[in-house]
C-alpha cells in the first residue's frame, strides 16, 4: 500500500514539474520581440469639463464594453490588433499583454461601435480615418462610442522587462446636465427643455484636434418633453427643492453656428397655482444663454461642448418671470418691421423699419395674467446713461452704473441702419431701426435690470431674415 501511494505521489510531482516547465517556456520572449502590457481606460485627462463622476461612471452605457486596440508601425501597417470585451455591464478599464517587435508605434483605440465598418486588418495599411463619421444623435441612449485623438497615441516599445502603456479612450458624446434649485415660495414642475445650437450631423470618429475643427454644418433645437413616456416631469418643492435632468449630446462649436457665440437653453415650467392643464403651459416660460463669459465648474468659456465633457449648469429660479414683447405701433412717418416669429428668447423680422421692444416681468405672487413694465408706478429702476459705442463693430452700451438698467448689443450689427442702433426710452422700451435692403443677421440684446434687491440680466436675440 505504501509503495502504491509513493508511486502516485511521484506521478503527481512529475506532472507538476512538467507543467511548470511548460509555463516557464511559454513565458520566454522570442528573439526580436518585446512583451507589452496595455492598460485601457476611459478617463481622458485632457477633457475640459469632466467631473469625477464622469471619470468613475455609474451608468453602464458610459463604460467600456467591446473594444479594439490597434498598433500601427512607421510604415502605416497594422502590426497588431487586440480585441476584447468587458461584458454587458462594461468596465472602467481593462488590461492585456502581448508581443511586439521593438519600435515606435501609433496606437488607436475604439470601443462600443461597429469596428468591422472601419476596414482595419492586421498586416494591412491603416485606412484613412480622418473623415470617418459616427451616426450619433442628441439624446443618445446606447453604449457611448469611444475612440482616441485624431493623431493617435505614440508609444515606444523596447526590449526591456515590465513595460506598460496607458491607452486612453475618449467618449464621442458629452453629458449636459441641468441642476435645478427652487428657493421660491411655490412648487415648480419642470415639464421640458430645449437647447440650441447642438450639432445635428454625424460626428467625427476621432476627436478633433481643436474645437474649431468640430463639424457644425447643421444645428438644431434639441427639445425634450418630460411629460411623455419614458420621461417624467421634475417636481421641485418650495423653499429649496432640487432636481436635475441630463442628456448625452453631440459636441458642438457654437461659434460656427451662431453669430453671437452662445448657447440658448429654455425651460417649460409650471408653478403651483397655475393652470395644470397642458394647454396652459405650452410655451417655454424661462430662457437663458451661456456664452464665452460663462464659468462652469471653474472653467471660463462656454463656446463649445466637446466630446467627453460632463457639463453641469446650475439653475436657480427666482420669484420674477421675464419676457420681451414687440409693440404694435410705428413711429410717425415710419413703419414697423414685420414680425415673422417671436418667443421667449428671440424675435425674427423679414422687412426693414423700426422695431420697438418692451421688457415685461411679473412677480409670481401677482395675479395670473398680470405683467409689469418699467413705467409701472410700483417698479423702481435706474434710467440708462449716455448712449456710447462704436457704430460698426460694437458692443454698444447704454448703462448707468452696474446697478442700473440698460442694453448691451453684440453680434452682427450690420442689420441696422448706419448710425441707427438701439436706444432706450425713459419708459424702458427699446427702439431701433433695421435696414430695408438685403443685409441680414442677428444681434443679441442684453437687458440689465435692477428690481428691488434683484440684479438681472436678460439676453434676447434680434434676427433679420429674408
Amino acid at each position: 500500500m505504501k509503495m502504491k501511494y509513493a508511486n502516485v505521489c511521484v506521478a503527481v510531482l512529475l506532472a507538476v514539474l512538467a507543467m511548470a516547465g511548460c509555463s516557464e517556456a511559454d513565458d520566454q520572449v522570442p528573439d526580436g520581440m518585446a512583451r507589452v502590457e496595455v492598460h485601457l481606460s476611459a478617463p481622458y485627462q485632457r477633457a475640459t469639463r469632466a467631473t469625477g463622476d464622469w471619470l468613475d461612471p455609474i451608468s453602464s452605457e458610459e463604460r467600456i464594453h467591446d473594444y479594439w486596440v490597434v498598433f500601427v508601425n512607421g510604415s502605416n501597417i497594422v502590426e497588431e490588433l487586440v480585441a476584447g470585451s468587458c461584458g454587458t455591464e462594461g468596465k472602467e478599464e481593462d488590461s492585456f499583454r502581448f508581443l511586439l517587435p521593438p519600435g515606435t508605434y501609433k496606437v488607436y483605440a475604439f470601443a462600443n461601435l461597429d469596428f468591422s465598418a472601419l476596414g482595419i486588418t492586421k498586416g494591412a495599411a491603416l485606412p484613412d480615418l480622418s473623415n470617418e463619421k459616427l451616426a450619433t444623435t442628441n439624446g443618445w441612449t446606447n453604449d457611448i462610442p469611444m475612440s482616441n485623438n485624431v493623431n493617435g497615441q505614440t508609444v515606444k516599445v523596447e526590449e526591456v522587462e515590465n513595460q506598460s502603456f496607458q491607452v486612453e479612450l475618449v467618449r464621442a458624446m458629452a453629458k449636459l446636465q441641468l441642476d435645478f434649485t427652487n428657493p421660491t415660495q411655490h412648487q415648480l414642475d419642470i415639464l421640458g427643455y430645449e437647447i440650441y445650437p447642438l450639432t445635428k450631423t454625424n460626428v467625427s470618429l476621432l476627436e478633433p484636434a481643436e474645437p474649431a475643427d468640430i463639424v457644425t454644418d447643421e444645428s438644431e433645437f434639441y427639445r425634450v418633453d418630460l411629460t411623455k413616456t419614458p420621461n417624467t416631469p421634475i417636481t421641485l418643492s418650495a423653499n429649496g427643492g432640487t432636481g436635475s435632468t441630463w442628456a448625452y449630446v453631440n459636441e458642438t462649436n457654437a461659434s460656427a453656428t451662431s453669430t453671437v457665440n452662445q448657447y440658448s437653453i429654455r425651460l417649460k415650467v409650471r408653478r403651483k397655482g397655475e393652470n395644470t392643464q397642458s394647454d396652459g403651459v405650452e410655451e417655454f416660460r424661462y430662457g437663458f444663454t451661456v456664452n464665452s463669459s460663462t464659468v462652469v465648474d471653474g472653467v471660463s468659456g462656454f463656446d463649445y461642448i466637446r466630446r467627453n465633457d460632463w457639463i453641469r449648469l446650475p439653475i436657480t429660479f427666482g420669484d420674477w418671470s421675464f419676457r420681451v414683447e414687440t409693440l404694435p405701433f410705428p413711429p410717425i412717418a415710419g413703419f414697423q418691421s414685420r414680425v415673422v416669429s417671436a418667443d421667449a428668447l428671440s424675435i425674427t423680422f423679414n422687412t426693414g423699419g423700426y422695431i420697438f421692444l418692451r421688457a415685461m416681468f411679473r412677480k409670481n405672487d401677482d395675479p395670473e395674467g398680470v405683467w409689469r413694465s418699467f413705467d409701472d408706478s410700483d417698479v423702481t429702476f435706474v434710467l440708462p446713461g449716455t448712449y456710447t459705442g462704436n457704430t460698426t463693430t460694437g458692443p454698444i452700451q447704454s448703462i448707468d452704473s452696474e446697478t442700473g438698467t440698460g442694453i448691451i448689443l453684440s453680434g452682427d450689427l450690420q442689420i441696422f441702419e448706419e448710425g441707427q442702433f438701439f436706444s432706450q426710452l425713459p419708459s424702458g422700451d427699446i427702439v431701433g431701426q433695421l435696414t430695408n435692403d438685403e443685409r441680414y443677421g442677428q444681434v443679441t440684446v442684453t437687458l440689465k435690470v435692477k428690481l428691488e434687491d434683484l440684479d438681472y440680466q436678460f439676453n434676447y436675440n434680434i434676427i433679420k431674415t429674408n
